[in-house]
């Protein structure tokens, strides 16, 4: 069992112990997972929902791509799914492969299961879901008190097609206060027939009020091997490009998969190498460039700056891995030479305060602080490498 799993195991223990004190099994075992490497997480659920003991709020917490969205839907398959016996009148477990509600619910055609995000589509809104015909995003930042307010509403009919109706709200850090107040009250009174699922980067970015009604799922980084192992086995990906993948995907393997299917992201991430380099070994109006184009891509996709603040801080742990020669645990190998180059540069302190700088950078977006000056302001505080002095990057 990993670390990853005895934190989401401690964070329930409580729960476990109440589920084991439960008189009998009401419902056979959970198999058939989307959801990988995080057995500490679906064992817990499956032996919640074997014991009748699930809660009516979860709120599912880790960093972007490590799976929270796919173990929402899998809760949502869950509940919504019942044993089928077999040819001797036995059924041992509920399969989620083979279960024809979590088929509908995972292509996203089931009555009775909603994924609520910023581009939600409202009642009062004639714009398409998730854009117009030219492929433009409708471009909202935040959950509204009107998805709340649409979610209520539809919490308040019986379940058309399964057993429970399941909001899942993925993001709801991005929630307004005036949608949280207006949050409170359902899950002060929940219904019987109602699962609210909640996902955000951690529990601290939302109100207390929202978090103590919750059960509380925290999901680690997924060790590299057992990344590689599912894109091979379940994915098809070859030996070689598993290994690549498994290894950049720093523990999410949502990331993974995502790249795996399409180039262009293995592409970006190798541009944001060569771009990190180019601005630390830039003049000031060239780190200014790119912090107003930065900042303004923040209003238009918000989710791809955070991203790059992320591949920022993967970037400066690599330089520091550098900076005490440990290249065979870096993370982007093939960029060795460059991160040793610009590494031998720097001191640790600078290294240090870099990572610093990013960090509090990112939880100032993710505050949604005024992006072009959180972005100029980290320019400034980044240190300077001579380009003479980094001769891979062919200056």
């Amino acid at each position: 069992m990993t670390e990853a799993d005895s934190a989401s195991i401690d964070t329930r223990e409580d729960d476990m112990q109440s589920a084991s004190e439960s008189p009998g099994t009401i419902r056979p075992p959970i198999v058939g997972w989307k959801t990988f490497g995080h057995p500490g997480a679906t064992n817990l659920l499956s032996k919640s929902s074997e014991t009748g003991r699930l809660a009516h709020a979860y709120l599912i917490t880790g960093p972007e791509k490590i799976g929270k969205r796919t173990l929402a839907i899998d809760m949502a398959c869950m509940v919504n799914s019942e044993p089928v016996a077999d040819m001797f009148g036995a059924a041992p477990n509920i399969d989620l492969n083979a279960s024809q509600q979590a088929e509908r619910i995972r292509r996203g055609v089931h009555s009775d299961v909603e994924v609520i995000d910023p581009d939600t589509e409202l009642e009062i809104d004639n714009r398409p879901t998730r854009g117009s015909e030219d492929g433009e995003e409708r471009g909202r930042q935040t959950i509204s008190i009107l998805h709340v307010r649409q979610m209520i509403r539809q919490s308040a009919t019986k379940p058309f097609e399964g057993s429970k109706k399941v909001f899942i709200f993925d993001g709801a850090h991005r929630m307004v206060e005036a949608a949280s107040i207006a949050f409170l009250k359902t899950l002060e009174e929940p219904s019987d027939d109602v699962l609210i699922i909640l996902t955000a980067p951690n529990a601290d970015l939302l109100p207390q009020t929202v978090v103590s009604r919750c059960q509380t799922i925290e999901l680690r980084p997924v060790d590299t091997e057992v990344i590689k192992m599912e894109l091979i086995e379940q994915f098809g990906s070859d030996e070689e490009q598993a290994r690549q993948l498994s290894r950049l995907a720093r523990g999410c393997p949502g990331w993974a998969i995502e790249a795996m299917n399409d180039p262009t992201i293995l592409d970006a991430h190798n541009q944001a190498v060569l771009r990190f380099a180019e601005i630390i070994t830039g003049n000031v109006e060239e780190r200014f460039r790119y912090a107003r184009q930065t900042g303004n891509q923040f209003w238009r996709d918000r989710l791809a700056v955070l991203a790059e603040m992320q591949r920022w801080l993967e970037w400066w742990r690599d330089v520091a891995i550098m900076r005490h020669e440990l290249g065979e645990i870096v993370t982007n190998v093939e960029w060795t030479d460059l991160l040793s180059e610009i590494a031998g540069e720097l001191k640790e302190d600078q290294i240090a305060a870099a990572v610093t700088k990013v960090q509090s950078a990112l939880v100032a977006l993710e505050a949604n602080a005024v992006p072009q000056l959180t972005l100029e302001v980290l320019m400034l505080d980044l240190p300077c490498v001579d380009p003479v002095k980094v001769p891979s990057l062919g200056g």
